[in-house]
């Protein structure tokens, strides 16, 4: 059980050694939980990032079927004017 727990303690590998954090100097413990902050907010951001990207994936492929929604409509008006100036010939 002891052992278990040891293996869960966080810690880090300097020169191919598992130090644990507990083991570290006060500095040395500092500087461990900036990296784990920073690493937590890199993971944040490329959650974010994802999320963005795939936001304007979405408006853009909108505007796209805007667009052509809009072609289409034009088309259909003049199809329709062109059908009526031949019957009026």
């Amino acid at each position: 059980m002891a052992k278990e727990k040891e293996t869960q303690k966080p810690h880090i590998t300097i020169d191919g050694v598992q130090i644990s954090v507990d083991d570290l100097p006060e500095e040395g413990q500092g500087i461990f939980g900036r990296i784990q902050r920073l690493t937590q907010k890199k993971a944040v951001l490329t959650l974010d990032l994802e999320e963005t990207q795939a936001s304007i994936n979405w408006f853009t492929s909108r505007i796209v079927a805007v667009v052509n929604e809009e072609g289409e409509q034009k088309s259909s008006v003049e199809e329709d004017e062109a059908a009526v100036t031949k019957s009026e010939n």
